[in-house]
């Protein structure tokens, strides 16, 4: 049909034109519908296959740790049982131990002993104070070895700095604390010096009354005192040889043992119980529990998504019959009225002023609609 032809056209041309429109309307409208209807039918079905999927891995994780526990449990109680026997086979050791290390030392310590009683005898016999015998007063005033040097070297260090500092602090801050005295430069080399004097008048006066005056039995106590420390040293050894000794037979600890190679029996079998409950798990049960899940749920998933299925049909057939609408439109009006035209609101606009105004050609109306031409109505008036 040629252009002029169509706008020679009465008022039904566009009544046509607009019933098509409002049907291409209709379809586009439906066409959203289901495009939104399928959606949300995607999202409720990946929703649906989030779930299924989390109750299959949950399901899985906690049999598997619901096993595992189980197994734990009684591994546990083993190693209670072990550590309990354990912990009374060494205190069952430790007493045979003790006794083991007062056997062999016995006589060691029986001549430590005797060296004692003999060193406190002949001090006792001279005349000689008690606590001569002490180790600190050996080594403070007749030292021999490393240890005693050390500790002569921090009474040094203690007498010659130590004591007359704190004296100073002592003076200066306590006893004399606010006297014009406590300014003098001389002050601090006076106390500090007093104190020097009688650090070392007591300790020469010490000297003088012992190891001056019972030099031999001094000398003589060094030599006992040697003697006891060789003897101590000597059960020292003793003793870390014995705690060093692997060979736990002569204790009679068979029983302890027995029961703990019993327990780790039990340990080692519930570990391999354990190890393959724990395959079977994997190679079978977690296909099981994978199936029953599926088939409880599957089927309402397989239906969501049939029923999808049947909305994008729809949906394609409604899109096709929109998109050959659409074209016919194009093809019998569009490309004549123009694609402003061809909408239904401005195409009844159009119809209501050709019926109202008895307008017979579609050219007629298009020109009052558009201003190009006056209404009829209003000449008539005028």
């Amino acid at each position: 049909m040629e252009a002029e032809n169509i706008f020679n056209q009465n008022v039904d041309f566009l009544i046509r034109a607009r019933e098509e429109v409002v049907q291409c309307n209709q379809l586009e409208a439906q066409a959203k519908q289901l495009q939104e209807k399928e959606d949300k039918m995607r999202k409720v079905i990946s929703q649906e296959e989030k779930s299924i999927n989390d109750e299959i891995n949950s399901t899985i994780k906690k049999r598997k740790s619901e096993i595992e526990a189980s197994y734990d449990s009684q591994l546990d109680g083993s190693r209670k049982k072990i550590k309990k026997v354990q912990e009374k086979k060494n205190k069952k050791k430790t007493e045979r131990v003790g006794k083991r290390v007062d056997e062999e030392t016995a006589e060691v310590r029986e001549n430590n002993r005797q060296l004692q009683t003999e060193m406190k005898t002949l001090f006792k016999a001279n005349h000689v104070p008690g606590f001569c015998r002490s180790g600190l007063y050996y080594s403070l005033f007749k030292p021999k070895g490393i240890k005693e040097i050390l500790l002569l070297l921090l009474f040094i260090i203690i007498g010659f700095a130590g004591i007359p500092y704190g004296m100073y602090l002592l003076f200066s801050r306590v006893i004399l604390a606010g006297k014009p005295i406590v300014e003098a430069s001389y002050f601090m080399a006076l106390v500090i010096g007093i104190t020097l004097l009688l650090v070392l008048g007591i300790y020469f006066l010490i000297f003088n009354l012992t190891n001056v005056k019972h030099r031999d039995v001094i000398a003589e106590g060094r030599k006992l005192r040697n003697q006891i420390l060789a003897n101590k040293k000597n059960i020292n050894a003793i003793k870390n040889a014995i705690n060093k000794d692997k060979d736990e037979s002569q204790y009679e600890l068979g029983d302890y043992d027995q029961k703990i190679n019993q327990y780790q029996a039990e340990m080692d079998s519930l570990a391999e119980q354990k190890k393959a409950a724990l395959t079977e798990f994997e190679q079978n049960t977690k296909k099981e529990i994978t199936d029953e899940i599926n088939s409880r749920r599957l089927g309402k998933l397989e239906e969501m998504k049939q029923q999808r299925q049947a909305v994008e049909e729809e949906k394609n057939t409604i899109e096709q019959q929109l998109k050959d609408a659409t074209l016919a439109i194009t093809d019998r009006y569009t490309k004549y009225l123009g694609k402003n035209i061809c909408k239904e609101e401005t195409l009844s606009d159009i119809i209501n002023i050709m019926q109202s105004e008895q307008v017979e050609t579609i050219s007629e109306g298009l020109a009052i609609y558009k201003g190009e031409a006056p209404h009829r109505v209003q000449n008539e008036e005028a």
